[in-house]
């Protein structure tokens, strides 16, 4: 019973021994904002608007039908410190990338979705 409750004690000590030193989060680029994506309509955007409020897309990929894929793409990081027993630290680096693809015929947007990684 004595070594259980010691083995218990223990736990929760070292439980409270791991702690953030440091945290940010930067947004390294932003092509589009989710207000903007929000406003897209398939089948009555037109590809200019899309242009004028977004830019120039990352990439472009063209097809023999005549449609077009667009690519924009959002990234961010984010760096933290872990540190353990005050004894040493670990940093974890994370990139985040949303992309917002677009499909457009004809000078309109025919449908339009975001991939995460």
């Amino acid at each position: 019973m004595i070594k259980l409750l010691g083995v218990a004690v223990l736990s929760m000590t070292l439980m409270g021994c791991l702690f953030v030193v440091d945290s940010k989060q930067t947004a390294s680029r932003s092509q589009w904002h989710e207000e903007q994506r929000s406003r897209l309509v398939a089948g009555q955007t037109e590809a200019s608007w899309v242009r004028e409020n977004f830019g120039e897309p990352d990439r472009v990929s063209r097809y023999e039908d005549g449609s077009e894929t667009w690519r924009y793409r959002n990234s961010n990081s984010s760096e933290s410190r872990i540190g353990l027993f005050l004894l040493f630290k670990i940093d974890v680096e994370r990139e985040n990338t949303e992309t917002l693809v677009l499909d457009i015929r004809d000078g309109v947007v025919t449908d339009h979705w975001v991939e995460r990684r």
